[in-house]
């Protein structure tokens, strides 16, 4: 907010305080106005005691401030739109700088920088940091590198699989290659939350397959690599990837890898689940020893149930198609797998779905909390997991914020509208029994998709021990 008027919002509190005069209603903007501008002056003031004299007092009101209990939520939800505004802004910036964004949050921001070797790609980094901290709407905000991945499977911040790049391997990357004989050691990072609703038997073949998805390419590279470092072992000279080398190199990358989908995963592949269907059927005419195993857990959020073959196909694919690079094959070999559990390629079950449906409270301390996938809070450890704040969760309040969502979405439901099923009108007469187009009208929101909300709640209560919000989505769910 420092320099003036921060993306017309002082404009449009002028605008809105000369039409107010017309209006009879004010709106948020117009009635928080006054506020945005003593918050505004109380920021610069601070921000401007803290930087020059250094004033101890005027940090901390600038660290606290969004804890302070002088809470106003229209002012709140304001300045959570201007927060949205800048970081929107920071995104078309990176953009323009040449970074992909991969994924973005007010914490953390993964983009690809396109780099094949890391040296390249730190440099990229720090000249993006560098030109940002130059621009005067992001002068104030810290950005730092924390990570860096040679490969990198992402799909959200809760099923992602990768291998890190460590300390040492940009000064290992400059010094020497590997041998072609030579077995490089590498870390795999597998954090894949649909793994969790697999049956036990399968999920190790999940991770692997993943994994070996990851490695095969990236091992290829190296050994590249090192064979055209063997090949300049007479040639003294800073060997440097061309443009056109690297499109070559990454086109090389992407037909080696179609080739192993087509023979060394299909076959791989086919042969889990063949197993799996004859466990199976081996489970079907014996006794329960086998189906503890090969059965699908039944977690918070999870109401998914089906045959576990079908949905081992499901999940691997569903992953291995991130790579747009070889989505085609991974389609094709998904056909031919379908085949084998006799199931058609476009069938309503053959489609993915994320088997945890998710649920966000924003706005818990730091950050907004996933409740149903947070691996923190399913391991009931009540804290705030940025390593700068640990601050604990106030249970009751968190209970008290799902309480009262329960209970606007349930009004909510009762007081939706109708529309009409021929031509999706809103129904505007009270007593008409039809639309002027003859059809018949029905609820905005079914009832099946209102309890499968409500499930998500109350599943989250039973896990979390919430008695008030169990008891209280119990009810809604026995009353529909």
């Amino acid at each position: 907010m420092e320099g003036g008027a921060l993306l017309g919002f002082d404009q449009d509190m002028n605008c809105s305080a000369n039409l107010c005069n017309d209006q009879s209603g004010f709106d948020e903007l117009t009635s928080s106005a006054s506020g945005v501008r003593v918050l505004k002056q109380l920021i610069q003031r601070c921000l401007a005691d803290a930087v020059t004299s250094g004033n101890v007092f005027a940090d901390a009101i600038l660290q606290h401030l969004p804890q302070s209990k002088l809470h106003d939520p229209a002012l709140h939800r304001i300045l959570h739109k201007v927060m949205q505004k800048v970081f929107a802004l920071l995104l078309v910036e990176l953009r323009k700088l040449g970074a992909t964004i991969i994924f973005a949050n007010f914490s953390k921001v993964i983009i690809d920088t396109g780099k094949f070797e890391l040296s390249a790609a730190k440099a990229y980094c720090d000249s993006l940091l560098k030109t940002l901290q130059n621009r005067e709407l992001f002068e104030w905000v810290e950005l730092e590198p924390l990570q860096f991945w040679h490969s990198l499977l992402f799909m959200d911040q809760y099923n992602y699989g990768g291998i890190p790049a460590r300390v040492d391997d940009s000064s290992h990357n400059d010094s020497h290659h590997h041998s072609p004989s030579e077995e490089p050691k590498v870390d795999i990072v597998s954090s894949w939350n649909i793994a969790e609703y697999l049956p036990k038997k399968i999920q190790d073949h999940f991770v692997l397959i993943v994994s070996e998805f990851m490695f095969i390419p990236w091992d290829y590279a190296q050994k590249q690599a090192a064979i055209r470092e063997a090949s300049r072992d007479g040639n003294s000279c800073t060997p440097s990837i061309t443009i056109v080398a690297a499109e070559n190199f990454e086109s090389h990358m992407v037909e080696y890898l179609k080739g192993q989908i087509g023979t060394h995963f299909t076959d791989k592949l086919l042969g889990i689940v063949r197993d799996t269907a004859l466990h199976m059927k081996g489970t079907n005419k014996s006794e329960n020893v086998q189906q503890i195993s090969l059965s699908i857990p039944q977690l918070a959020g999870n109401n998914h149930k089906g045959d576990p073959a079908l949905e081992f196909i499901k999940h691997v694919c569903a992953v291995l198609a991130l790579d747009q690079n070889v989505q085609h094959e991974v389609l094709v070999m998904r056909k031919n797998l379908l085949k084998y559990v006799r199931v058609r390629e476009f069938a309503p079950e053959a489609e993915f779905h994320d088997p945890c449906p998710s649920f966000i409270l924003p706005n818990v301390i730091c950050r907004d909390l996933d409740l149903c996938r947070d691996s923190a809070v399913l391991a009931e450890e009540w804290h705030c997991a940025v390593p700068q704040c640990g601050q604990p969760y106030d249970r009751e309040v968190m209970e008290n914020a799902l309480l009262q969502i329960v209970r606007q979405r349930e009004r909510l439901y009762h007081l939706q509208d109708l529309v009409c099923l021929r031509c999706n009108q809103v129904k505007a007469a009270h007593l008409a029994d039809q639309c002027s187009c003859a059809g018949s009208y029905r609820c905005k929101e079914d009832v099946s998709e209102f309890r499968r909300k409500m499930q998500i709640f109350l599943n989250v209560a039973i896990r979390q021990k919430f008695q008030l919000l169990q008891e209280c989505t119990s009810w809604i769910l026995e009353v529909q």
